[in-house]
């Protein structure tokens, strides 16, 4: 067995503690990576208190980047000293995954929050004992770690794994919102609404500006809401046309003044709290799309007010990963971090990985968006 480091939560709400583990062999289709950073995302800090349901003690982490040392005998995409972005897990033969839509996997749940592999057994031991692990297929809270190929994303090895472990979820998360599933081309989206600005909302900010820039016909109105005076400033210089306070403003009434009284072609919730989501529900108009990527709980459930919905033929959808194909994407949005045209760097603060308490009250407390752990 392989030793390694890992960041456990020994049980619920208790602080994350960095400890030594053991490795379970590679099977034939994982991969061993070591580690060179791990971003933090909100389903972390989730999952250790309670709000997504796992066995503890467990091992989380799900945005890590690093390179390939050991290959399993069925993997056949990825190499010894590839450098690779770890994402989510799908099973790559069920009828969505088979249509390159690995984002509907119809083992999406088993295969992410399932804290075991396929078989049953766990990839890390703690103490003598196998613990909830194969977090996202990866546990990337765990250095080196045993990956699932299907988690494994290879990157330009120019890139700055620091950096580009983010787009493992929250950033392909909002991103996609925009290219693959608000789509303001094809859907001749000119007003666009984002709520809540943490890691997931600044993405969708950058992919607005991208699209609004390729294509001067949309996205002409980018309007960020958040109650963060700093985060809307920021927001405005990622691509914001407009920015909202709610504790300042009039949400509606804002909104109607900026659509011209038509309201919104398009919206997307990143905030994840229910009045929120419903807010941004009632904030399109007649056509419109709203998005929810932001999950409040596994018991909410939206409102959605019928007959203005029939009547303005509108749409309410949600979105996992960015509706995207990791392994397609991801190397998408590195190539247009490369160009300066995704500057997520922005977001990120980087700490030692057994600083991860003092990382994870930072981002909690708002005064860092995206906290990146980095392992030495």
């Amino acid at each position: 067995m392989v030793v390694a480091k890992a960041i456990v939560v020994p049980e619920l709400h208790a602080p994350f503690q960095l400890v030594e583990v053991e490795l379970d062999s590679v099977q034939p289709h994982e991969v061993l990576v070591e580690l060179k950073a791990t971003s933090i995302c909100a389903t972390d800090p989730a999952v250790q208190h309670g709000k997504i349901p796992l066995d503890f003690p467990v091992v989380l982490g799900h945005e890590g980047a690093g390179v390939v040392k050991k290959i399993g005998s069925g993997v056949i995409d990825l190499a010894e000293g590839d450098h690779v972005v770890l994402s989510y897990n799908s099973c790559g033969k069920c009828r969505q995954c088979q249509k390159q839509n690995n984002f509907r996997c119809l083992e999406i749940m088993e295969r992410n929050f399932g804290g075991q592999r396929e078989d049953g057994s766990k990839t890390i031991s703690w103490k003598g004992k196998p613990v909830s692990s194969s977090f996202f297929g990866q546990s990337s809270f765990c250095n080196p770690t045993v990956a699932h190929a299907s988690s494994c994303v290879k990157v330009d090895k120019s890139l700055d794994l620091a950096v580009v472990c983010s787009l493992g979820c929250g950033i392909q998360t909002g991103a996609g919102s925009i290219f693959n599933v608000v789509k303001p081309v094809e859907m001749d989206v000119r007003s666009l609404g984002i709520f809540g600005l943490g890691a997931v909302g600044c993405a969708t900010v950058m992919a607005a500006r991208i699209v609004a820039q390729d294509n001067p016909t949309v996205l002409s109105q980018i309007v960020a809401v958040d109650v963060n005076e700093n985060r809307l400033k920021l927001a405005r210089e990622l691509g914001a046309t407009h920015t909202i306070n709610p504790e300042n403003e009039d949400v509606k009434e804002k909104l109607l003044e900026i659509t011209g009284g038509e309201n919104l072609d398009a919206a997307v919730d990143c905030s994840g709290v229910l009045s929120v989501v419903n807010s941004m529900i009632e904030s399109i108009g007649s056509g419109g799309i709203a998005v929810t990527i932001g999950s409040p709980g596994n018991d909410s459930k939206a409102s959605v007010p019928i007959l203005p919905f029939i009547a303005g033929a509108k749409t309410y959808c949600a979105s996992h990963q960015g509706n995207a194909n990791s392994k397609i994407f991801i190397p998408h949005l590195a190539s247009l971090y490369k160009q300066g045209r995704l500057p997520i760097d922005r977001l990120q603060k980087t700490y030692r990985a057994e600083n991860i308490n003092e990382a994870i009250a930072d981002m909690k407390s708002g005064s860092v968006i995206k906290p990146v752990l980095l392992w030495r």
